[in-house]
């Protein structure tokens, strides 16, 4: 059935067939011009649809209407989409002053009154600006201007005259990150404070520095047997002992806190970390599936959920790297800072960031190297005589005998994959006095 309008109704109407099965009707029929007119009237005071109006009745020629609906669709996309120079392009959107609005609203009345315009200013403005019949459009400029925000790069900061620019070698190489590698390192220097660990012994009633000790060496078995990364058994170990100071601890379940450390610093470290069950073997069967959970969610709302730890093995990979080291001298401070590990005056009260530079200096004084002072000072921040004491105390650690129970570094580090660097003579001594 065809679509049927006032416009044809009057046409069929007046040729005598009525298409409504009307029989006789007395209604007039009003002539085409008299509904023009009509309409024309009652334009003025309806509002005009955001895609024009889809309806035939202001249209000329009503005989194709499909036709003329497209076409008027066309122009409502046109009228609101806007093409070629009539459309205004406005890079940065800014507030539109009110009698600006108003005064463009009066002048399109003013040239266009039978036009009509909705009570909105916003559409109205819209329908006069975006409008694509440029002879009945108010043009209004509006200056593109172009904000461009430039942001100044610091100047890079160069090392004094003496010490290697390492980060300058390595500038062109995105495994190095060198453009902010020393921000990192003074962000993590700054975080230090925030997880030292303060003396805690003293307030555990069960729990010695011994066993302590065979904890952290039963810890590294671990970080071997499941060929973990090193960051991971720092953590482990950092972990302990935040919560041990926060924590009272029985001796029975001091294994249970450090294998739920380790377990949590997986999580953190490792791409693959080991399973739930893994843990329960190393511990020997000794605890519960349960009672790891519980255990895990305690330490993680005991010690807080940042686990991001500044880690002293960290910072001695940076300084080696910097005082571009041998493997085997890396190695061997590696081994002297995983030994202290087990060492608890080490570990509470002090910074990893000296620990880590003492460790290279000492090994760098056991295997009789100069000349590296400038630029470990430079890049660490500490000089070599406040190293002293550090020195001394890691020099006394290694001097003393070799306990039964405490035999796991030593081993781990006299093989050759890791160079026998536990091995290695150490001094009786080691001056500091002079600075190489």
């Amino acid at each position: 059935m065809s679509r049927v309008t006032r416009n044809t109704i009057g046409v069929v109407k007046s040729n005598g067939n009525n298409i409504l099965g009307e029989k006789n009707s007395n209604i007039p029929i009003p002539s085409k011009r008299k509904a023009e007119v009509g309409l024309k009237k009652e334009s003025k005071t309806r509002k005009r649809a955001a895609l024009g109006d889809l309806t035939n009745a202001l249209t000329e020629k009503p005989s194709n209407g499909a036709s003329n609906i497209k076409n008027q669709v066309k122009k409502g996309l046109n009228n609101f989409v806007g093409k070629g120079k009539s459309s205004i392009r406005v890079k940065e959107l800014k507030t539109v002053n009110k009698k600006v609005v108003a005064k463009v609203k009066d002048e399109a009345e003013i040239k266009n009154p039978e036009q009509g315009t909705s009570s909105s200013s916003e559409e109205g403005l819209l329908c006069i600006l975006d409008s694509s019949d440029t002879s009945n459009d108010v043009t209004v400029k509006e200056e593109e201007v172009e904000i461009v925000y430039e942001i100044k790069e610091p100047a890079r900061k160069t090392p004094p005259e003496g010490v290697l620019d390492f980060d300058l070698e390595t500038l062109r190489d995105p495994q190095q990150h060198s453009e902010y590698v020393m921000e990192t390192f003074k962000y993590y220097k700054d975080r230090e404070d925030v997880f030292r660990v303060k003396d805690y012994m003293t307030a555990q009633m069960e729990i010695t520095e011994l066993m302590r000790a065979i904890l952290v060496d039963w810890l590294v078995e671990v970080q071997e047997s499941f060929e973990l990364n090193h960051e991971t058994l720092y953590t482990a170990v950092k972990m302990t002992d935040i919560y041990l100071a926060k924590k009272q601890v029985r001796k029975e379940d001091l294994q249970l806190v450090g294998a739920t450390a380790s377990l949590i610093a997986c999580k953190v470290d490792e791409r693959i970390p080991p399973m739930v069950d893994d843990f329960l073997y190393v511990c020997d069967d000794a605890y519960t599936r349960d009672q790891l959970m519980k255990m895990e969610r305690k330490m993680l709302s005991v010690v807080g959920f940042d686990v991001g730890y500044s880690l002293s093995y960290r910072f001695l990979r940076r300084y080696g790297r910097v005082c571009k080291v041998t493997m085997p001298v890396l190695t061997l401070a590696r081994y002297i800072l995983e030994f202290s590990l087990m060492e608890y005056s080490i570990n509470v009260d002090t910074s990893d960031s000296e620990v880590a530079a003492a460790c290279l200096v000492l090994a760098l004084k056991m295997k009789g190297i100069k000349g590296y002072g400038p630029t470990l000072a430079y890049y660490s921040g500490y000089e070599l005589k406040e190293l002293d004491t550090m020195v001394q105390k890691l020099l006394a650690m290694l001097q003393k005998p070799a306990r039964e129970n405490l035999k796991t570094v030593r081993s781990k580090y006299s093989h050759r994959v890791f160079h026998e660097v536990a091995l290695t003579p150490v001094p009786e001594t080691v001056d500091m006095s002079n600075d190489e």
